[in-house]
């Protein structure tokens, strides 16, 4: 059965594993369990002892970073903890993570990984926001995907300060929602919750049927990512426009396709943001995935999606 999802975000010192105790704290209080995987440089297997009594299960991640070269490793233990008794499945990235790679790979890979919804929480240290120099892109990136976010580290901050660094998260991400660890908690029993009574309603309480799995597409806006079939072969003109036409919540977008005139060949197209088009580059690799499109931002409406590509679909043929 599926089960939600939820990365944590945020640079060093934030207070990352602070939220992840206190979220663990109140989905006790609601009767519910997580299993949590924790990805650090340094402190993965001190931070894991510490959180063994809060946790159903809990695996240390310390080689590397999740979203490069420990990938493989957090897509096994997710595969692991799919099987788990626990409600929810927790990740604590490391503080230079870059949550886009991991949203990407899970929403390329979500018949295997079926966590629905998957969320990203932003853990925002107020005492540092936007002051860290060389670093500022990459704590505005993981920003740039949170479905909600928390601020941090504010005891010693003027009513005023804080205002400032919520009016600059809110203008890099209009689209998440600020909570603290008891609306979160609440938030991810409310859909497990809703998870059961499909399971229950849809399929008799029989898993094998699938009805879960389906009810997860009805959950777009809370996914980070979402994957549509691209078959057919396409104009290279076209493919730019349909990526330039995306809505502006899109963070990244890439177009794996056939172009007319290219047969044998597919090319991959990328855009970033609301910067142009990448060159498109011819691949032979990534065989075994399909034709498609795939969006990665914030509260993504699926249909808006769809409604684009049919908008720029229309002269492809087989």
């Amino acid at each position: 059965m599926a089960k939600p999802l939820l990365f944590i975000t945020g640079f060093l010192g934030a207070g990352k594993t602070t939220l992840l105790r206190a979220l663990l704290d109140e989905l006790g209080k609601l009767d519910r369990t997580a299993d949590v995987i924790l990805n650090d440089f340094e402190n993965a297997e001190i931070d894991a002892s510490t959180l063994h009594e809060r946790a159903a299960s809990i695996h240390p991640i310390a080689a590397s970073c999740a979203c490069c070269d420990s990938l493989d490793d957090l897509v096994q233990l997710c595969l692991t903890a799919q099987k788990s008794e626990g409600d929810v499945l927790l990740v604590e990235l490391n503080g230079t993570a870059d949550p886009l790679p991991l949203l990407e790979t899970f929403t390329l890979l979500e018949d295997k990984l079926p966590f629905l919804p998957r969320w990203q929480v932003g853990v925002v240290d107020a005492r540092h926001w936007g002051l860290r120099d060389e670093f500022a892109p990459l704590e505005g990136r993981q920003m740039e995907t949170a479905t909600q976010w928390v601020v941090t580290h504010t005891e010693k901050l003027a009513n005023v300060e804080i205002d400032a660094v919520c009016e600059s998260v809110g203008r890099i991400n209009p689209y998440a929602r600020k909570v603290d660890a008891s609306q979160l908690a609440g938030d991810l029993v409310r859909e497990r919750n809703g998870f059961e009574n499909a399971r229950s309603i849809t399929t008799g309480g029989d898993p094998a049927l699938g009805g879960v799995g389906r009810r997860g597409h009805t959950l777009s806006h809370h996914l980070t990512g979402y994957q549509i079939p691209m078959p057919g072969r396409y104009r290279r003109d076209q493919i730019i426009k349909l990526l330039e036409a995306l809505p502006d919540d899109v963070v990244r977008a890439k177009a794996l396709v056939e172009l007319k005139g290219s047969p044998g060949s597919r090319w991959l197209f990328q855009r970033t943001g609301r910067y142009p088009v990448e060159s498109p580059l011819e691949v032979d690799g990534l065989l075994r995935a399909p034709a498609s499109l795939v969006c990665i931002g914030p509260c993504l409406a699926a249909e808006e999606l769809r409604a684009v590509v049919r908008c720029h679909s229309r002269w492809s043929h087989q």
